[in-house]
């Protein structure tokens, strides 16, 4: 099997959500399911700049049912959107499971939807590229690794939303900070402290927040399940 990542222009929901006035920083699917005719139960992840209303989301989407708008508790300008689309508004979507390849992350982020997913071998990489691009344009594939398992399909991994409860304020600020900055990426784009100076904690405040966050990981997905 094929874990494949590509990017495509964004569209449908997300596209429509990233015309709002107020700045969105990422959309991502996190969960659909079927309600009826071409109609689907969306569970989305937006983060915006600022905070935002029901309201302002609904006017930017006349032809989607807004049923609830939830804030994240820790996550600053985060919410939970779960809305009634067509298909059609998240038709990358459709058109992987259609294809029989397993879909585990979609976010619109930095003008690009990225999409990671499962297909069996090249063969069927090319099938499913060459549907996707016949209805959204070109396509960039940015990577592939080869798996041995199926992994997580889209929704059933929760660990974004259990993490959120499991971390400090300055916990996740400090998170946040070094992802933004680029502190997990391979190579390093800067250094812890250079993390430590933007976020106006000394060296060693900033390593001890960041082992807790490795501790809080490790629990969740190794220690005993609640």
């Amino acid at each position: 099997m094929l874990r494949i990542e590509f990017q495509i222009r964004p569209a449908g929901i997300s596209s429509k959500l990233f015309d709002l006035e107020e700045q969105i920083r990422s959309i991502e699917v996190d969960n659909a399911l079927p309600a009826t005719g071409e109609r689907i139960f969306l569970f989305l992840t937006v983060q915006f700049d600022d905070d935002i209303s029901e309201d302002v989301i609904a006017g930017q989407l006349p032809n989607t049912k807004v049923v609830d708008t939830t804030k994240a508790e820790v996550n600053q300008h985060t919410y939970y959107l779960s809305v009634v689309a067509d298909i059609s508004e998240v038709s990358v979507l459709a058109l992987l499971t259609k294809n029989e390849a397993i879909p585990h992350r979609i976010v619109s982020q930095n003008a690009h939807l990225n999409v990671v997913a499962t297909v069996r071998d090249w063969t069927h990489l090319k099938e499913v590229a060459g549907t996707i691009e016949s209805e959204h344009g070109s396509l960039e594939l940015v990577g592939t690794t080869q798996t041995e398992t199926i992994g997580f399909p889209l929704g059933g991994n929760k660990i974004k939303r259990n993490m959120s409860g499991k971390l400090s304020d300055k916990q996740l600020e400090v998170l946040e900070t070094a992802y933004q900055m680029g502190y997990f990426r391979v190579p390093q784009e800067v250094t812890a402290e250079e993390i430590a100076n933007e976020s106006d904690i000394s060296r060693s405040t900033l390593s001890e927040r960041l082992r807790r966050v490795e501790h809080n990981f490790c629990e969740l997905l190794f220690g005993p399940q609640r």
